[in-house]
C-alpha cells in the first residue's frame, strides 16, 4: 500500500474516533430539574463584574437538553450553556448574589453545588482542627490527621502568584498550621471541609492534634537476634524529641528500583531502595547515618524533597536476601521501632513487588505580596463599625510608647478586626480586615522582641519574669508563620531560660 494512502487511512480513524466518543468535561446541556435550580442559583448575580443578572428562565433544545437564558442589567438578553457558567465561575466572571459561588464537583457531570464563602470564613476564623485526608498518590493515602491552627487568611481576589490546583481551580484560601504548614484550599476544597466537618473548633482536645513537628534526633542500629522458628529479627529505633501521637501504621513505606550514574567512572549502578515516611516530622540537623545492618545499607534520615514537615528513613538492600516486608510500631512515647526479618531459608524478592521510582520534586510555596485596600468602609454596617473601632485601637497603639501597654492595645487591634472579618460579607471586605489583622500581628511580634531583649538585660531573672517572657514569645510564635521569624524566637527562649 503506497504511503499517502496509509496516512490517509490514519487520519481517518482518527476521525472517527473523535466523533464516536464524546469529549470529557462539563456537559453542554442538563436536566430540567438541575436547569430550574440552577436558574433560580443565578438570578440577581454578577455577570463580568459589571451587569447584574436581572432575571433568568429555562429553555430546552430538545425534551432532554436544558440551558438557560438570562437577562442582563443593560437589557440583553444570553443563552447560557452549562459548561460556559462553568467556565465563568471558575475564572470569577460569574458570582451568584450574597457572596456565594457555584461549583461542579464532578466535571464531566451537569449537577452543581453552592458555597457560601461567607459561612465559610466564618467557620474558618473560629475553627482551631483542621483534619488533612490524604488523597491518590500520597504516600500517606487513606490517612487522616488533626491539626491545631495557627491562622487563617483569604488570598487577594485578584492575585494570580499562587495558582491553580491540578484540576484548574484556583487557591482562595490558606490555613497555615502550627507545625509549619500552609494548606492552600480552592472553593472544591472549602466545601468539603464544610460538608465533611473537617474544619472545627474545639474548646478541649478529644483526639491526637498534631502542634508543633517532630524532630528526629537519632537512629539506632539493633543487632540480629537468635533465631526463633526459622526467622532472626533486627531492627532501627527512630527517636523523636517528643512524645509522638503517632503509631506504627501511620509510618508507609514505598520500594523502588533506581539506576544511579557514576560521571567519572561512566558506569550505573542498580540499587534497591526503602523509604519510610515520618509524617508530621524534620530533620533540624545532621543525624548520624548507618552505614550496613545486616542486608541494609547507607541508612539514613533525609529531607522529603516533595513534602514538608515530613522526612524520610532511606536505606539501600540486597533484595535477593530481604525476605518479608518490615514491622513499624511505636515502641515508646517518643520513638519508634522498624523491624526486619530473616528466614533461614532465604529466597529472592519479587520484582513484582518493586514499587517504580517516583519522580520527587521540589514542593515549596512561594509567598505572594501583601496588596493594601483602601475602599471606603461603611459606617453603617456591622462590618462598618467592627472595622472603624479596630482602625481607631490601632492608631491609638500608635501613640503608646510604654511597650507592655501596647502590645495590650496591639491584642485588642488584633481581636476587633477578627471580629470585622466574621461580619464581612463579601471577599474585598474579608481581605481588608485580614490584612489589617496581620499588619497589627507584625508589628505586635516586633514590640514583643524588644520587650524580651530588655528583660534580658538584667543580670538574671526571676520566676516570674521567665514565665512572663515566655507568654510574650508563644503569642509573637502564634502570630507568624515566618520561619526565620520562628527561628529567632526559639533563640529568645533558649536565652530566657539561660537567664534563672
Amino acid at each position: 500500500m503506497k504511503p499517502h494512502k496509509i496516512f490517509y487511512l490514519l487520519i481517518c480513524s482518527v476521525l472517527i474516533l473523535f466523533w464516536t466518543f464524546p469529549v470529557l468535561g462539563v456537559p453542554k446541556y442538563t436536566d430540567k430539574e438541575t436547569a430550574l435550580e440552577l436558574a433560580r442559583m443565578l438570578d440577581k448575580g454578577n455577570f463580568d463584574n459589571r451587569y447584574t443578572i436581572s432575571s433568568t428562565y429555562v429553555q430546552n433544545d430538545n425534551i432532554q437538553d436544558y440551558y438557560i437564558s438570562v437577562i442582563l442589567s443593560d437589557g440583553s438578553s444570553q443563552k447560557w450553556y452549562i459548561n460556559q457558567i462553568y467556565k465563568w465561575g471558575r475564572d470569577d466572571k460569574l458570582k451568584l448574589a450574597n457572596n456565594q459561588s457555584i461549583l461542579f464537583p464532578d466535571n464531566n457531570d451537569s449537577r452543581f453545588v453552592v458555597l457560601d464563602k461567607n459561612k465559610f470564613h466564618r467557620l474558618a476564623l473560629k475553627a482551631n482542627i483542621y483534619i488533612k485526608e490524604y488523597g491518590t498518590g500520597d504516600p500517606l493515602e487513606g490517612n487522616q490527621f488533626r491539626f491545631r491552627i495557627k491562622s487563617f487568611n483569604l488570598i487577594n481576589p485578584g492575585e494570580i502568584a499562587f495558582g491553580r490546583n491540578s484540576a484548574g481551580s484556583k487557591y482562595r484560601y490558606i490555613i497555615d498550621l502550627f507545625n509549619g504548614i500552609s494548606e492552600l484550599l480552592t472553593y472544591e476544597d472549602a466545601y468539603r471541609l464544610m460538608k465533611n466537618k473537617f474544619l472545627f473548633y474545639e474548646q478541649q482536645q478529644t483526639a491526637p492534634t498534631f502542634e508543633r513537628a517532630y524532630h528526629v534526633t537519632k537512629i539506632v542500629a539493633h543487632e540480629k537476634k537468635v533465631p526463633e522458628d526459622g526467622v532472626s529479627q533486627f531492627g532501627i529505633e527512630i527517636l523523636f524529641d517528643q512524645a509522638i501521637q503517632i503509631n506504627g501504621d501511620h509510618f508507609p513505606y514505598e520500594i523502588y528500583e533506581r539506576i544511579q550514574y557514576n560521571k567519572r567512572t561512566k558506569t550505573k549502578k542498580q540499587e534497591f531502595v526503602l523509604d519510610i515516611t515520618l509524617p508530621n516530622s524534620e530533620k533540624k540537623f545532621e543525624i548520624a547515618p548507618i552505614a550496613n545492618l545486616e542486608y541494609l545499607y547507607n541508612i539514613s534520615v533525609v529531607k522529603n524533597p516533595k513534602y514538608s514537615k515530613r522526612v524520610l528513613l532511606r536505606a539501600s538492600f540486597n533484595p535477593t536476601v530481604m525476605d518479608l516486608p518490615p514491622v513499624i510500631y511505636k515502641n515508646s512515647d517518643n520513638s519508634v521501632f522498624v523491624s526486619f526479618f530473616s528466614l533461614m531459608d532465604q529466597t529472592v524478592l519479587s520484582r513484582g513487588m518493586l514499587l517504580e521510582a517516583k519522580k520527587r520534586e521540589e514542593a515549596e510555596q512561594s509567598s505572594a505580596k501583601d496588596i493594601r485596600i483602601t475602599k471606603a468602609i461603611k459606617k453603617d454596617s456591622d462590618f462598618g463599625r467592627a472595622f472603624i473601632n479596630a482602625a481607631n485601637a490601632a492608631k491609638e497603639s500608635d501613640g503608646i510608647t510604654d511597650l507592655k501597654l501596647k502590645q495590650e492595645k496591639l491584642i485588642t487591634g488584633i481581636k476587633l478586626f477578627e471580629e470585622a472579618a466574621l461580619y464581612a460579607e463579601t471577599d474585598d471586605q474579608l481581605f481588608s480586615a485580614l490584612t489589617s489583622r496581620n499588619q497589627l500581628r507584625e508589628t505586635y511580634i516586633t514590640a514583643a522582641i524588644k520587650v524580651v531583649n530588655n528583660k534580658l538585660g538584667m543580670d538574671t531573672l526571676n520566676k516570674s519574669e521567665v514565665s512572663d517572657a515566655m507568654l510574650i514569645l508563644d503569642q509573637a510564635e502564634a502570630f507568624t508563620g515566618n520561619q526565620q521569624l520562628m527561628k529567632k524566637i526559639d533563640a529568645l527562649r533558649e536565652k530566657v531560660i539561660a537567664k534563672q
